[in-house]
């Protein structure tokens, strides 16, 4: 999964992780939801986080049988992109994987559309996201799943990786590489300019490794900047 390291406060000691008890337990039957890969799960742990300087949530996720387990970084964005899914064509058949409902699109980097497929559904905009950039990152620090939806990111990792602490900084720094190589801003627009358009990518957002602490451990907002910060829920099946 690559070199993990602890999250660091300000102060340079280690920042504790806010534990939210907010859905947990709760059983999923949509697999866009939670990344792919099984038919249900449920939620064991939800972790509030900053990934990039924008305000995030990581998610453990569990089987109902306990068989499997996995995790899910999901990142609010400061602004919309177009509507993209890679998956790892190692797990090519499993429930969700691959997404359904958008049109194939290939990077033109052989060694990277060996080992991911992309669904969008604009693929002419997409193209301009699928960055020589982005496509290095997945292929030295791989995931099953990626997906862009609007104003978010969402990364899931393979099996085998709850969120403790060091899958969730892990996590962290992955969407961190991910965002400074994949331009913001993209449209159909942008997209028929071509290269004539300079592509801006996704700069550090304004909070810090500090910030999720102000969530209180029932879940609830408390007074500091997270707090402050409308995070609108993703659709959950209940």
């Amino acid at each position: 999964m690559g070199s993990h390291r602890a999250s660091r406060s300000r102060r340079g000691e280690t920042a504790p992780v806010a534990r939210l008890a907010r859905f947990v337990g709760t059983t999923l039957t949509d697999p866009v939801v939670f990344g792919g890969g099984a038919d249900q799960a449920r939620v064991a742990l939800r972790v509030q986080t900053v990934a990039h300087g924008y305000l995030g949530v990581v998610e453990g996720y569990v089987t109902p049988d306990g068989g499997s387990v996995w995790s899910t970084l999901t990142v609010a964005l400061p602004c919309s992109v177009p509507a993209m899914t890679i998956d790892h064509r190692s797990v090519h058949g499993l429930p969700g994987v691959p997404f359904v409902g958008g049109h194939p699109v290939w990077a033109g980097q052989p060694l990277f559309d060996e080992h991911y497929q992309v669904a969008a559904q604009d693929p002419g905009a997409v193209a301009n996201l699928l960055t020589e950039g982005l496509c290095d990152v997945l292929l030295l620090q791989p995931v099953q799943r990626l997906s862009f939806e609007g104003s978010r990111l969402l990364v899931r990792t393979f099996d085998g990786f709850d969120a403790t602490p060091e899958v969730v900084a892990w996590l962290n720094e992955l969407a961190a590489a991910i965002l400074a190589a994949t331009p913001a801003f993209v449209t159909r627009l942008t997209a028929a300019a071509g290269p004539t358009v300079a592509p801006q990518t996704f700069p550090p957002g304004l909070y810090g490794p500090d910030d999720p602490d102000d969530f209180p451990a029932d879940g609830t907002r408390g007074p500091g900047l997270a707090g402050r910060l409308t995070f609108v829920p993703r659709k959950r099946a209940y």
